[in-house]
């Protein structure tokens, strides 16, 4: 257990040492930047996950394969372990998320029984872009005399040459198969119940909603849920047919008598209690419906969040909120609104013929201090003009006062393409 520690360590240490040792951010330094960070948050919520083990010994060595789960069922870990007479090989995954095929980090560790009892670790740190292609490896090997602790953490890491792989024709097995991961997480879940599930006896007001997928913080302990603003909810009626373990509500323009209104709450997954509602009203549990998206941007601390509700071609709604000590639920702003009349400002100081289509915003990032980054654009047809379109990039803060949260804007300007 020690050395696995040990290891874990090591890995977020090469990683950030990396990152800062580059000169200037490109986007593959933010990818392996992001994929460290989310490596310590995994790292630090594998005790309060719910944990799938599957042991199998065959030809004369042993299997293990693992996986967690954050509480709102979403995938955050793999493991698999090989042993045999002659060594050791053990791989884990991690990514921001799985399913959508976004950037991975990948961590092999292989240990080999020499014939004098020496033991040969060799280790690699592979980052894929969100492409499945290899974007940054580091290696790092070392021979352990018979007893000594195999422990690497004095062993620098090594920056492999990517091209010079590229040009011995290596290129080939660089290709990750984002599928991989999943495979081994699904056939866990179908061959045997979980090993350990911190949640199975948590109730709270859990009957009250249902987590809306890929919502949750960074540290997996916050979501966002669907709910109802009246009557008890009999969740069997609501199921979506065309997606297992999902719920929904069509949408509609009046209000059903039996449920009232639909709600987003912002819930504890830990004590699966509701903190409040986010102002939004995405009607379902899965974060698309065709043209309909629910996305939800946390900071790296999970106290600051924006959830954003889009159609096709505009957003619907945008509410940032934080959360304190407690935990509770400071509240929320109307982000989207506030976008919305910071552009309108921007582009009337600068003689921008005045707008007339849906309003769309895209949300880059939400940061521990509650700064914000996000684009607001749109395409209009103004008569006897044409169409005129407009894209701005808005830096907007999220602060605490006596009254209450405020948001006040840091920057504006034209979008790079504009």
């Amino acid at each position: 257990m020690k050395r696995n520690i040990l290891i874990r360590l090591w890995v977020v240490i090469g990683i950030l040492a990396l990152t800062r040792s580059v000169s200037g951010v490109s986007s593959t330094d933010e990818q392996v930047k992001d994929l460290a960070q989310r490596y310590a948050q995994v790292e630090s919520q594998l005790s309060r996950s719910v944990h799938y083990v599957k042991k199998e010994n065959s030809d004369g060595g042993t299997t293990i394969e693992q996986a967690w789960f954050n509480g709102a069922g979403d995938l955050i870990k793999v493991a698999v372990e090989r042993t045999n007479s002659s060594g050791r090989e053990l791989t884990e995954y991690f990514s921001p998320d799985f399913e959508q095929y976004g950037p991975i980090f990948v961590l092999r560790r292989k240990e080999t029984a020499q014939p004098d009892g020496a033991t040969q670790v060799d280790e690699s740190r592979r980052y894929f872009g969100s492409d499945g292609e290899l974007i940054r490896e580091l290696g790092k090997s070392g021979r352990f005399k018979p007893g000594e602790p195999l422990d690497t953490a004095h062993i620098p890491n090594v920056i492999v040459d990517l091209s010079e792989k590229a040009k011995g024709n290596q290129n080939e097995q660089e290709q990750f198969d984002f599928d991989d991961p999943q495979k081994i997480a699904e056939s866990l879940q179908q061959s045997s119940p979980p090993e350990t599930n911190p949640f199975a006896s948590v109730t709270g007001d859990s009957k009250k909603f249902r987590v809306i997928h890929r919502t949750a913080s960074p540290d997996g302990r916050y979501a966002i849920a669907l709910g109802f603003t009246k009557g008890k909810i009999d969740w069997e009626t609501l199921k979506d047919p065309n997606s297992p373990g999902t719920y929904w509500k069509e949408e509609s323009a009046h209000v059903d008598p039996k449920y009232g209104k639909t709600v987003n709450y912002v819930v504890n997954l830990t004590t699966r209690r509701i903190l409040g509602t986010t102002g939004c009203s995405y009607f379902g549990t899965r974060d698309s419906y065709n043209h309909r998206e629910c996305e939800v941007f946390w900071s790296p601390d999970s106290k600051n969040f924006v959830e954003l509700d889009s159609a096709k071609w505009n957003y619907l709604s945008c509410r940032a909120g934080r959360i304190m000590a407690g935990p509770k639920l400071l509240g929320t702003v109307d982000l989207g609104r506030y976008a919305e009349k910071t552009a309108s400002g921007f582009l009337a100081k600068h003689k921008h013929p005045k707008y007339y289509g849906r309003v769309a915003i895209g949300l880059a990032g939400v940061n521990d201090d509650g700064m914000i980054d996000l684009t607001v654009g749109a395409g209009s047809l103004s008569e006897g003009q044409g169409e005129q379109d407009f894209d701005l990039t808005e830096r907007i803060r999220l602060r605490e006062t006596p009254a209450g949260l405020r948001l006040e804007t840091v920057s504006v300007r034209k979008s790079p393409q504009e």
